[in-house]
């Protein structure tokens, strides 16, 4: 069967795509879309035509038969297309075969000329001095070296290497949650609602008791709530809680800069302290701006609302999360901690995050700022980021104190108290309907900003901050207790309400985000006003990395012999792009895809004619390319090359949808072909961006390591590292019946060889997706399962088995599947995949990345910690569920601003304990990644090689410190696959539907 998913059964709105696939096998009939050169170098493919004549449509039918409450919706069909889809398919498919005869000849000629446009990789060798794809295949790479580290706390701080703040929120006692909280609510009916009638008081207990004892009742909506909301909140109090363990332990002559620091303390609270004030009620925070309304008790309530901020603290990388929830009920949440520190915004022209801010968003008169508010799609979300950085800016910045004056003093920047102001001058206006004095009110801020000169204040803290970071003291530890409160005021006061059993405000029927207004996270004390409260303490420690003389030194060159490949370049019609093309590209054998564009430009397609524009494109492109590689050999390498014509800051909407476009196709590909592809950007086009996007480009390509010297020989035959991830192609909002949601997996094999001279081979083995439900997704996929079986009869009976780490945003309050906790490491999938294999053992790993200040200058760019007692000291899980067992960190400082400022490490953690408990054998994954055996140094060893693999630039080459974000990530080909179906605001998964069409054709193939 190409399609497994039954509509019947689920809530899923069904989808029938009868009209585009009709509609574009029409378009086909009268139109070749394939065309030769003159010269027989070139085959040109024009789907730009064809879809800006289908883009010319009226009454078009929406593909979704419903609507509301859609999140997004792809390949959940309706049963009659479903049954249609096949054939319209294969339409589409003879049609595109029969263009092909008719422009080349027979099946032998199609495939002759296809011979002919393929070349052999070598005849490509050469310097990559210009556009093109010309490049030193074989040139070795420079002499390469890592280098061990230690964690190490008996040493002093001006001999490490590496500083990183860690942070640990610990939650205790979740066990007497459900209890404590049903006491509160107990105590509330006795002294607020019934003190007077003990026999009401008894009937509301009693209903309350049946709440407690019913699972879909909204007491336990509730706890679902705060088990899943409360994180956030926890977050956002951390990072205030860091700048205070900051502020306490900075040693500075600089008292100007220790102000400002405590000024920005002392704002941020009076959000916490303005939006949790108990004379206002919820709608005295509801203001509105270009029709669209947001409350500011709702929206500051969320950690991420401080994060445009210039100066702020981040939490980043989830390197631990532990819950005992049967015995001590406690939970902890282990996090790294680096500083936001206003760098620029590389979407906008380099701006800094203030002026990005003030500029791009805020201001009322620029472009940007007009243009979203008339873009429908983009209006909402817009307006509300405008609300929300006048009110975040107001309160952090508003001050009558310019530091340029010559008598100023900075200590009256500590007796301005934004909320008065706020309250008197701004409110007043938002909540109102005048939009032109709304405005005004924006440009007053902006005023305000360049007259008090708040970019000194900003600069000046900017550089305390680094100077701070930059000592090699170490911090001293810091534990701050707290409590999570949810307050009396979730509560429905209406006794009416109470006896029918509603027992909770409607906010939570309304949204549940909003719930989080009844939350706070405030200082251990009684408070009255609390329903419950459950303890925290918040742990900031400081982890220093020492260097050790060890180091290892090895090289790599390409392994291409015999590899032949056919080039294909994706061009915009533009002056610009066709002289590039003309001057650097034309002389090439290739397979040419041109296009308009500004097609996509803002205003010139409406959502509708938007969506047939990219699914015509889509559909075609790949199917175009599939028909094609039906005349070619199968070990074909296929690099896509694209010239782009916007910047990165501006890039044109057509540009980047194509770009995506190239890299799902690629994906697509990948799994009989080898495939990459590469844009450049021909306005900054240079020796250098022309090498790196190459290496890029060619990247994928298999390589040899050899090691100058080794300690000891590598044992390991064959090792296959599998990477999957997933992206939601049809689900709606509710939560409710989840595990029908339909999703894409979206993997990748890489095959790493011990061969006989000793050197180590590594290659990109296939690439792989499918569709299927959630359920489905997490115990039996049957992609992943056959890539497994495959891999296994090919003689890789080790797997490094890749996924994102299986972290919640949840307390573990409620008690949910555990195989639905662990996603793709969940017991059932593991099962499945080692099922009828005797001699396979599977390490489940994951990853997460974190972030470092680097105090030194280190010799060797790659660095690795493997010392498994010395990792446990970054999470101490005393139950040893999971265990960090390697570090990899890049020296390297690319970009600008922050991005150099701080340097990633990427953290391995397996899963141990009971976990895999009559699954697998416990015992493998520590012998063989815990503990210091011999296989755990081949295994490690061969991890770091693929990193290395990996790697993108010419210069200063080192290992890559993601090699997933393929796969896993928002730049992953998933994520890239993923654009506005017609309806706004409902998400079309690409590469979920191509993969629908990919069975189809293979079928018919087969």
């Amino acid at each position: 069967m190409v399609n497994d998913f039954r509509e019947a059964g689920n809530d899923l709105v069904p989808v029938d795509y009868s009209f585009f696939l009709q509609q574009i096998c029409s378009a086909l009939q009268g139109r070749n879309p394939f065309r030769q050169s003159r010269n027989g170098q070139r085959l040109l493919v024009d789907i730009d035509s064809i879809a800006q004549e289908l883009v010319q449509l009226t009454n078009v039918p929406n593909p979704l038969a419903s609507t509301r409450g859609v999140r997004s919706a792809t390949i959940n069909f309706s049963q009659g297309f479903r049954q249609q889809f096949p054939d319209r398919i294969q339409q589409i498919a003879d049609v595109l075969r029969a263009h092909l005869h008719s422009e080349i000849g027979s099946d032998e000629a199609i495939a002759e000329f296809l011979e002919q446009l393929i070349t052999d990789l070598q005849s490509f060798q050469g310097n990559a001095t210009q556009l093109g794809w010309t490049y030193n295949f074989t040139q070795p790479s420079q002499t390469l070296e890592k280098q061990a580290l230690h964690l190490q706390s008996d040493r002093p701080g001006g001999e490490s290497l590496l500083k990183f703040h860690k942070l640990t929120i610990s939650v205790r006692n979740l066990h007497q949650f459900q209890s404590q909280l049903q006491q509160g609510i107990e105590n509330y009916i006795n002294t607020e609602i019934a003190p007077d009638s003990e026999t009401d008081a008894e009937e509301l207990c009693d209903i309350l008791s049946g709440l407690v004892g019913d699972e879909l009742s909204q007491f336990h909506q509730l706890q679902e709530v705060v088990d899943t909301e409360t994180l956030g909140k926890l977050k956002k109090e951390a990072k205030i809680t860091y700048l205070k363990h900051l502020r306490d332990n900075i040693e500075t002559n600089d008292t100007q800069g220790l102000i400002y620091l405590q000024d920005l303390i002392r704002r941020l609270e009076l959000i916490e302290e303005y939006i949790s004030d108990p004379d206002k009620s919820d709608a005295d925070y509801d203001v509105n701006y270009g029709g669209v309304q947001v409350n500011y008790k709702s929206i500051f309530s969320r950690a991420e609302a401080l994060d445009a901020l210039p100066i702020i603290p981040l939490i980043v990388g989830n390197l631990a999360e532990y819950n005992d929830r049967n015995n001590s009920g406690n939970c902890d949440f282990i996090f790294g901690l680096k500083l936001k520190l206003g760098g620029p915004v590389q979407t906008h022209e380099g701006e800094d995050v203030f002026d990005y801010n003030l500029n791009a968003i805020i201001h009322p008169d620029k472009r940007e700022h007009i243009d979203a508010l008339l873009d429908e799609d983009r209006r909402e979300t817009f307006a509300r980021k405008v609300l929300a950085r006048l009110f975040l800016y107001y309160f952090i910045f508003a001050s009558r104190c310019n530091p340029n004056d010559p008598d100023y003093n900075v200590e009256n920047e500590l007796l301005y108290n934004p909320i008065n102001g706020f309250d008197a001058q701004v409110m007043r206006v938002l909540r109102g309907n005048d939009e032109e004095a709304k405005r005004n009110i924006f440009r007053g801020l902006i005023r305000g900003m360049h007259q008090f000169n708040v970019r000194v204040k900003i600069q000046h803290l900017r550089d305390l901050l680094k100077s701070f970071l930059r000592r090699q003291t170490i911090l001293p530890l810091g534990i701050y207790p707290r409590h999570i409160c949810i307050k009396q005021g979730i509560l429905n006061r209406d006794p009416d309400s109470l006896f029918n059993g509603y027992f909770l405000n409607e906010v939570l029927e309304r949204n549940r985000k909003e719930v989080l207004r009844y939350i706070s996270i405030e200082e251990p004390q009684v408070n009255e006003a609390a329903l419950c409260q459950i303890p925290v303490t918040i742990k900031i420690e400081d982890v220093r990395y020492f260097p050790e003389e060890t180091r290892e030194q090895f090289s790599w060159s390409y392994d291409i012999d015999r590899m032949r490949m056919l080039a294909i370049a994706w061009v915009p019609d533009s002056a610009p792009c066709m002289e590039a093309y003309n001057n650097h590209l034309r002389q090439n054998k290739l397979i040419l895809f041109r296009y308009n564009n500004t097609r996509l430009n803002p205003n010139h397609l409406d959502s509708t004619q938007a969506f047939i524009y990219r699914f015509t494109w889509m559909l075609l492109a790949y199917m175009c390319l599939h028909v094609l590689l039906e005349y070619a050999p199968e070990n074909v390498f296929i690099p896509m090359l694209r010239l782009h014509q916007g910047t990165h800051e501006n890039p044109f909407p057509a540009e980047k949808f194509i770009a995506n476009l190239s890299k799902t196709i690629s994906h697509l590909l990948s799994d009989k072909y080898l495939s990459s592809s590469q844009g450049f950007r021909i306005r900054s086009l240079n020796r250098h961006r022309v090498q790196n996007g190459l290496n890029s480009l060619y990247s994928v390509l298999p390589k040899r390591f050899r090691f100058q010297q080794t300690s000891a020989p590598l044992q390991l035959d064959k090792l296959a590292i599998i990477v999957v991830s997933s992206r939601e192609s049809d689900a709606r909002y509710s939560n409710q019946n989840r595990y029908q949601r339909l999703a894409t997996l979206i993997g990748e094999a890489i095959g790493v060889q011990r061969l006989t001279s000793g050197e180590i081979k590594i290659e990109r083995l296939t690439t792989f997706s499918d569709n299927c439900s959630l359920r489905q997704l997490y115990s039996h996929p049957a992609v992943l399962i056959d890539t497994v079986s495959q891999l296994y009869r090919q003689g890789y009976h080790h797997f490094l088995y890749v996924a994102q780490a299986p972290h919640t945003s949840t307390l573990h309050i409620t008690r949910s599947d555990r195989d639905e906790e662990l996603y793709f490491m969940s017991p059932r999938l593991i099962e499945t995949l080692m099922k009828n294999h005797d001699a396979i053992k599977i390490y489940p790993i994951f990853f997460d990345k974190y972030y470092v200040r680097k105090l030194h200058n280190p010799r060797v760019n790659s660095l690795v910690v493997q010392d498994t007692r010395e990792l446990t000291t970054l999470a101490e899980d005393p139950q040893q569920q999971a265990v960090v067992f390697f570090n990899l960190f890049n020296g390297i400082s690319v970009g600008q601003g922050d991005d150099r400022f701080y340097n990633g490490v990427i953290s391995y953690s397996t899963l141990l304990g009971n976990f895999y408990s009559g699954v697998m054998e416990d015992r493998d994954i520590r012998q063989d990644l815990i503990y210091d055996t011999a296989l755990k140094q081949d295994i490690l060893q061969y991890l770091t090689l693929f990193h290395f693999s990996r790697f993108e630039r010419q210069h200063q080459q080192s290992l890559k410190l993601d090699p997933y974000q393929q796969i896993i990530g928002e730049e992953s080909f998933g994520a890239l696959s993923i654009f506005e179906q017609m309806t706004p605001r409902v998400d079309f998964n690409s590469l979920a539907f191509l993969t629908q069409v990919k069975k189809v054709l293979n079928l018919s193939a087969s």
